[in-house]
């Protein structure tokens, strides 16, 4: 089986050789101050603690010129992010963007592969921070690097081992986690054999039976879901009750390890402190969730009581309108195709992917419509905003450093949720100074 391809790219002179040589842990391409000195493709094996690859160092990509040699360099360069796993794009971070730099990056988003940006030459503490200026280029999260001294090196190689495919295949064969949390006896261990299509966890009306997180996996529309059923999260009344504190301290693991939750409640009883302190807890975590109000078949009686009880957990729950509400019942099987359906909507939102371009007018239009209120007397200003990491959508805006109240930022992700269309996935919305700019 072929080892996964990782190459280098970038303009030249910016240490791809440099970052080559260390990867491999001796000189192996030539390493030169005169921009251009690696002429040609160099494919080598390479061991990343345990991972082989095999890492390809390109020539730098030069625009607009039409000299023979330099052509054959960039055409050379773009084989090798045809052939790629996973793509280096390396830029230097003390010289700052170039447009050469920008036009690269477009070619590279084109060719849909995992990218990685590498800020370089940050050599010394003085210097952190300079490599914010990459995130304009809209590739994700920038590692700052010193392909020289070594300062970055080990964050690299583990966002690269998580970037190749093998990595991606595994953790897909395992399933996407979902984490099935709520307070005893509302149901979740009857909800999770209802998924599973069997008696897999013992359900017992004495409330606490399920002590443990059990895992299982079952099929739905294509996606593999892996479920995690928690322990009942139980307030501790006593101090000598020490498998109630266990329950809750792994009911917080499984959330950390969740790419989505269920948070079930009752909907045959008031909502009461413990289901907003769990339902707190997942928006603390930023997790995809839904609310499965369990137990609608105790509910129904007089005509439009579930719509009314619904409206009721809703109001009771309003801090997170985001967050769905789907009536279920785990014991007759009532809506539980419309609690997949929408599971598998919320993973397909929270995976979504925006331009800097759109997100830079979604910035625009959210400042005209309203000003950030001054601080301390001095005008805060945003200058541009990206996207980065994974799931859910987390996006840096950048900015002259002053301080962004806790209102304003409200009202920046309700704008930002509307206008992306993120009706049902959290959203972080983190603030940073942006670095020099030469």
């Amino acid at each position: 089986m072929p080892l996964p391809v990782v190459a280098i790219v970038g303009a030249p002179n910016v240490g791809k050789s440099t970052l080559f040589n260390r990867m491999l842990g001796h000189r192996k391409a030539i390493v030169s101050e005169f921009p251009g000195a690696t002429r040609d493709r160099l494919a080598v094996e390479c061991d990343l603690f345990g991972r082989k690859i095999t890492l390809v160092d390109t020539g730098g990509m030069v625009s607009g010129s039409d000299d023979d040699l330099t052509r054959s360099v960039r055409e050379e360069a773009l084989k090798a992010v045809e052939e790629a796993d996973v793509i280096l794009f390396m830029v230097d971070a003390r010289a700052g963007l170039t447009p050469l730099d920008l036009e690269v990056a477009g070619a590279l988003r084109a060719a849909k592969k995992p990218i990685i940006p590498v800020a370089n030459k940050v050599d010394v503490s003085g210097l952190e921070g300079i490599q914010f200026e990459a995130y304009r280029l809209g590739l994700g999260e920038v590692v700052a690097l010193s392909a020289e001294e070594g300062r970055g090196f080990d964050e690299l190689v583990d966002g690269i081992v998580r970037a190749l495919p093998g990595t991606l295949a595994e953790a897909d064969q395992e399933g996407v986690p979902v984490a099935i949390v709520g307070r005893p006896n509302v149901g979740k261990s009857s909800l999770f054999n209802r998924l599973m299509k069997e008696d897999r966890v013992l359900v017992n009306p004495v409330a606490g039976t399920t002590r443990d997180p059990i895992d299982a996996t079952f099929l739905h529309a294509g996606t593999t879901y892996r479920i995690i059923d928690t322990a009942g999260i139980r307030r501790r009344s006593r101090r000598g009750e020490e498998i109630e504190w266990v329950s809750v301290l792994k009911a917080h693991r499984a959330l950390e390890e969740a790419e989505l939750a269920v948070a079930m409640v009752d909907a045959s009883v008031e909502i009461g402190h413990q289901d907003l302190s769990i339902v707190g807890l997942i928006a603390q975590q930023h997790v995809p969730a839904l609310v499965a109000a369990n137990k609608i078949d105790l509910v129904r009686g007089k005509p439009g009581r579930l719509k009314e009880r619904l409206r009721e957990i809703g109001a009771a729950l309003g801090f997170t309108a985001h967050v769905p509400i789907v009536p279920v019942s785990a014991l007759t099987g009532e809506g539980i195709e419309d609690l997949l359906s929408a599971l598998h909507g919320i993973r397909e939102e929270s995976l979504r992917r925006f331009t800097t371009a759109d997100l830079n007018r979604a910035l625009q239009e959210i400042t005209s419509e309203k000003q950030p209120p001054a601080d301390r007397g001095r005008e805060v200003k945003f200058y541009y905003m990206t996207q980065v990491g994974g799931s859910p959508p987390r996006f840096l805006v950048f900015g002259n450093g002053r301080r962004v109240p806790e209102p304003y930022r409200r009202f920046m992700a309700g704008r930002l949720r509307a206008r992306l269309g993120l009706l049902r996935s959290p959203l972080v919305i983190s603030f940073r100074r942006r670095g020099a700019v030469r």
